[in-house]
């Protein structure tokens, strides 16, 4: 396996862990919201900021495979 593989599927299954955590952290905001909790700020920015993250590491992954078979 080379370096560049090794490194986007650390990519994905780090943006796989953060879409995970994000989601559950929007679940958490939402069960908060309905109970009329005080959502802590920490949930609501990862709740906020996780998923296009992890959006955003999924298409360099995507991006990066693509360029990837095209080289070859």
């Amino acid at each position: 396996m080379s370096d560049s593989s090794k490194t986007m599927t650390a990519l994905s299954r780090l943006a796989i862990i953060i879409a995970i955590l994000s989601t559950l952290a929007l679940i958490g905001t939402l069960v908060f919201y309905f109970q009329e909790i005080a959502i802590p700020p920490v949930l609501m920015l990862f709740a906020r900021v996780g998923l296009p993250i992890a959006f955003i590491l999924a298409a360099i992954v995507v991006f990066g495979n693509i360029a990837k078979r095209r080289k070859n």
